[in-house]
């Protein structure tokens, strides 16, 4: 697979945003050096590198909740033990979980993460089940952009052709063109 499409998979998969991506980008790269594939023979490019099997236990879902241990030094009685969080990714330099803390915009590294893999700090998008209704709407912002396209005071486009008599000038018949279809 490619690394774009792994990418737009992970960020569509739990609706975040694209400001994202790079994280995305990383955590695909390190899924994929921890999976077998073809080119190095049933192996993982990890193990090829290194000479052993890497344990794939501490994988968990990209973009799931995450909930991040707060230390008893950084918190008052009655404060929470945990803060909410978005998982995405792994650290590199340290033994941890890559956790992004939406009400403060900081990036957090942590052991010590509980993960709520069936939830997604985004809401899935919702979509309309009358499918009539919605019909209605496109059709209306259809012939509002082509009356701003076209001009108000000119008929707005329907969305199919309409045909066209072409007068043959050596006859001076008018000829039907064959590609239009008749309203």
């Amino acid at each position: 697979m490619h690394i774009v499409e792994i990418t737009r998979a992970m960020l569509n998969e739990k609706n975040l945003p694209n400001y994202f991506w790079a994280e995305a980008v990383g955590t695909a790269v390190y899924i994929m050096n921890r999976t077998p594939t073809v080119t190095v023979h049933g192996m993982t490019p990890e193990e090829k590198f290194t000479g052993k099997k890497p344990n794939v236990s501490h994988l968990r879902v990209f973009g799931c909740n995450a909930y991040v241990h707060v230390l008893d030094e950084k918190r008052s009685k009655l404060d929470p033990k945990a803060k909410k969080c978005i998982f995405i990714g792994y650290s590199l330099k340290q033994k941890g979980y890559r956790c992004f803390n939406l009400s403060i915009r900081k990036l957090q590294v942590s052991k010590d993460v509980v993960f709520d893999e069936m939830v997604s700090w985004y809401p899935p998008l919702k979509i309309a089940e009358d499918g009539e209704a919605r019909n209605v709407d496109v059709t209306s912002n259809v012939e509002q952009e082509s009356q701003l396209i076209s001009g108000s005071n000119s008929i707005p486009w329907k969305g199919r052709l309409r045909s066209l008599n072409i007068v043959d000038s050596s006859s001076q018949t008018p000829s039907r063109n064959p590609h239009v279809d008749d309203e």
